[in-house]
């Protein structure tokens, strides 16, 4: 960090103190440090000071190294009489403005995931800013002097201390490991900090997951302490009626003044602690705030929360009215979670707070993001989606039980850092809650369900295949009834929003709906009795006369009959029967050239498709991907059908990744063509291709190290094993899967591929040599330690930024 030094002089500057400073500072600049210096006399120094903030504030804060203890005492003399006493007002105005936009800057949040430790959110100069703004007001000379002057308890100062050392310890380690100035502790540094500092693993949680929970916590009280120091230094001294004028009585001891809600006598939160909880729901409806003091007042009583109350009808009937309100269900919620009340009255949540995900998938700490649940569904019953998601929309104003749904939202996580299964250790301790709260048994089943099964339905749309009904009647199985099918919809819907930007898009949205649909037809058909399966060869049947008919004149009987015997099964049970025409016309097209393909464009789900027919051959799947590796485009999911005349139909969807006007320019496919015939006719060399498209970006923000991981499943489906891999994220993986089954002798029937920013999770749907599920124990074993070590050892270190 910079060393700023005043050279202070009491008359007139001397040979014998040019010489002083001078052998000071080219001591310091050896020993490498970076020196601002200036050399003033008092008068000169306050005279600067009254025409430049940034004077004024060094000056404030300047201490006293070495030399004349008399001149320094004048000085600071000086100081308090000609600097403090002026332009008071002026200076406390410049320093708020300047502390608004540094949160601008910055950002106001302290849970971003590379945080500031300087100039972020909760960091040291919030609590320089306080400081300085307190020894205007009040001419102390450090944070003590807050506790003298009343504006913060001992208590308060205890943790601004604590917290502040915490700070400079990360700040400093962050300065000595890099050797440099750097405040931003990064991915990299938090695990390098964590380990310097002595954080070790908890539970199931990464040492550098605890050390983050402690900045965070430490983080949010000097956020928390410094905004009510700032309160009260900038607010008229006086008692609350006269800060807040009389204003308008709620009940006894309870008034709204100037949008804020207070607490008049404090006597009611003593004499009955339930106000603890109807405060914020009176908050809520009056669409008021809370004043500070009523604040910290109510952070003084928590210790009133214990398990009588919990399970108190006083308590829960209140806390139940803020669930079922209209609107300002988050804010108040998260109103309640600042003022220590939300933690306290739901310990199991308490828990959460400030817990942190070492990734960065999840940009918000686990108690954060549960809160932001319930703000994304308030905003979808508020109508701010009804053009662009008005399925959703409708279904969230029609919840009857719409307490038991924000529930769901605030504990699906709610089981998270106990280690094993979140979901399952989740779902039992939202059931006790239940209980606690006096829930009926319905209730609680459904709340239970919802927290059981909150990550189920994302896992079925994005990693199985929709076109399978065994999925799909799995799937309604396990939802039990149309109820739960449609909180589980709204429920993922808002988890999905509240993890961060980009998680949500039209394709994730466009794939649960159909789960969604083709659930709900089911349940609502076996609800009034009518359900009945029908068998796949009946079935496929009955799809391949429709598409006889539609058919029927435009090309000739023979042609289309060999196209039906030709393709099989399956393939017409997956494949969506409007796309049929047009993968007949596209195969009836090849004439033993090296392929034949078709490109159409999807702006809706944001995804564009290719279709592609060529001669059958060995690697061929894994030569596509890796041409679309190359090209720098993103396939979503590809479903692959083999002819029994040696023919292969592959269905390509490819993401727009936000950049549509890239994704669908013609140019951009007709260079995929040209690359995927130079590939396909052996011209070049699909891997050195792949290799050569691209590095790791210089300025790709560097994360935490994802670890590869194989599941193989062979219940998912009647017909096929299902692979799933999971690993870091980088060019040309896709192919290196595919390319390594290929070597395997494993065919690929659907591929579904997704990245949540830095893990790819791909799933492929396979059979062995002759079409069958791979079943042998040995096999599968030597499959899935096959591709761990091709993918392994193919990882490559990013290029430090």
């Amino acid at each position: 960090s910079d060393i700023d030094l005043l050279f202070l002089y009491g008359w007139k500057v001397t040979p014998y103190v040019e010489s002083v400073a001078e052998k000071v500072l080219y001591t310091l600049w050896d020993a490498g440090l970076q020196v601002g210096h200036a050399t003033r006399g008092i008068t000169e120094s306050i005279r600067l000071a009254n025409k430049d903030t940034k004077v004024k504030t060094s000056l404030i804060d300047a201490r006293y190294l070495c030399g004349d203890h008399v001149l320094y005492g004048e000085f600071e003399k000086a100081v308090e009489q000609q600097l403090l006493r002026k332009n008071e007002e002026r200076y406390i105005r410049e320093k708020l403005e300047e502390h608004r936009q540094r949160q601008e800057r910055y950002g106001e949040s302290v849970y971003l995931l590379e945080p500031d430790v300087k100039e972020g959110g909760g960091g040291l100069r919030d609590i320089h800013t306080a400081l300085w703004t307190a020894k205007v007001r009040h001419k102390i000379k450090n944070l003590d002097g807050l506790v003298d002057q009343g504006v913060i308890q001992a208590k308060d100062l205890a943790e601004l201390k604590a917290a502040e050392d915490f700070l400079w310890r990360v700040r400093n380690e962050l300065h000595f490991g890099s050797g440099k100035h750097q405040d931003q502790l990064t991915f990299e540094e938090q695990e390098r900090v964590s380990g310097a500092l002595g954080f070790e693993g908890e539970r199931r949680l990464k040492g550098v997951e605890v050390f983050m929970r402690a900045y965070y916590l430490h983080a949010s009280r000097v956020s928390r302490l410094t905004a009510l120091i700032l309160h009260r230094l900038t607010e008229h001294p006086g008692a609350h009626g006269r800060r807040y004028g009389v204003g308008r009585k709620i009940r006894e001891g309870v008034h709204v003044s100037k949008n804020y809600l207070w607490i008049s006598d404090p006597a009611i939160l003593t004499s009955h602690p339930e106000n603890l909880i109807s405060v914020f729901s009176e908050i809520q409806k009056h669409k008021v705030g809370i004043s500070e003091e009523t604040r910290e007042l109510i952070r003084e009583q928590l210790g009133l929360i214990d398990e009588k109350f919990r399970r108190s009808g006083a308590a829960n009937l209140p806390f139940f009215d803020v669930l079922k309100w209209k609107e300002r269900v988050y804010e108040t919620l998260l109103e309640m979670h600042r003022c220590g009340v939300l933690g306290a009255f739901i310990p199991e949540f308490g828990r959460l707070l400030c817990m942190v995900l070492h990734d960065l998938y999840h940009i918000y700490t686990v108690d954060q993001h549960s809160l932001r649940l319930v703000m994304e569904l308030e905003r979808l019953r508020a109508g701010f989606f009804r053009e662009s998601l008005p399925l959703l929309t409708q279904l969230a104003r029609e919840v009857e039980k719409i307490e038991i749904l924000y529930l769901g939202l605030l504990f699906h996580d709610i089981g998270k850092g106990y280690g094993g299964g979140h979901s399952e250790i989740g779902s039992e301790m939202a059931r006790n809650i239940a209980r606690r709260m006096r829930l009926n048994v319905d209730d609680t089943a459904q709340l239970e369900f919802l927290v059981r099964h909150h990550l189920l339905m994302a896992h079925i749309a994005f990693r199985r295949d929709l076109e399978d009904e065994k999925t799909i009647l799995d799937f309604a199985r396990t939802m039990g009834n149309v109820s739960n099918l449609k909180m589980l919809y709204l429920l993922t819907y808002a988890d999905m929003r509240a993890v961060g930007p980009q998680v949500w898009n039209n394709w994730k949205a466009a794939l649960l709906e159909d789960l969604y649909l083709q659930s709900l037809r089911i349940l609502e058909s076996q609800e009034k009795g009518e359900f009945q399966r029908e068998d796949r060869w009946s079935q496929c049947r009955r799809i391949q006369a429709r598409l006889r008919r539609r058919l029927a004149g435009k090309y000739g009987a023979e042609k289309l009959q060999r196209f039906l015997e030709s393709m099989p099964d399956r393939y017409f049970f997956a494949t969506p029967e409007d796309e049929m025409p047009s993968h007949f016309e596209l195969m009836g097209q090849f004439s033993g050239e090296s392929f034949v393909s078709s490109v159409r464009h999807f702006p809706e789900r944001d995804c564009s498709e290719m279709v592609i027919c060529a001669e059958d051959r060995p690697g061929l799947f894994a030569r596509i991907t890796g041409v679309f590796a190359a090209s720098g485009l993103d396939i979503l999911n590809a479903r692959i059908t083999t002819s029994s005349d040696g023919l292969i139909l592959d269905v390509f969807r490819i993401s727009h990744a936000g950049r549509p006007e890239v994704v669908m320019d013609p140019r951009k496919w007709e260079r995929v063509r040209i690359l995927l015939e130079k590939v396909l006719t052996g011209a070049v060399d699909v891997a050195r291709v792949v290799e050569e498209s691209g590095r790791p970006s210089l300025f790709k923000r560097r994360g935490p190290k994802v670890p590869t991981a194989i599941q193989i499943d062979n219940e998912a489906s009647d017909d096929f094993t299902v692979v799933e891999v999971y690993t870091q994220d980088r060019i040309g993986v896709l192919f290196t899967i595919t390319y390594g089954m290929h070597q395997l002798g494993i065919s690929i029937h659907l591929a579904k591929i997704s990245t949540n920013v830095d893990q790819v999770a791909d799933v492929f749907y396979v059979t062995d040599e002759q079409g069958g599920k791979i079943r042998d124990r040995q096999r599968l074993e030597m499959i899935r330690q096959t591709l761990y070590q091709s993918l392994v050892s193919e990882e490559v270190e990013e290029i430090p930024a």
